[in-house]
């Protein structure tokens, strides 16, 4: 899935990230709270640690569909 807006520098390096359309809803920590952390200003999500394993990879994925503002994305690289 390809989102919409410029990716966060925040984000750890790797296949998932978000992007700056975040507006902190918290929806995605809620689902993986392993995966996204809060920014230090409170203004936005960004992935703390990529997923590893196959449970964290589902839980990103069921973040990324919830996500209310699509801001989720996936570049499809290997993890």
């Amino acid at each position: 899935m390809i989102a919409i807006g410029e990716r966060l520098r925040a984000n750890e390096w790797g296949r998932y990230y978000v992007t700056d359309d975040c507006d902190a809803c918290g929806i995605c920590a809620g689902i993986a709270p392993a995966n996204f952390a809060r920014s230090w200003d409170g203004t936005y999500f960004a992935i703390l640690h990529q997923p590893e394993g196959v449970a964290e990879q589902a839980a990103v994925r069921e973040a990324m569909e919830a996500c209310p503002l699509g801001c989720i994305g996936d570049d499809g690289d290997t993890w």
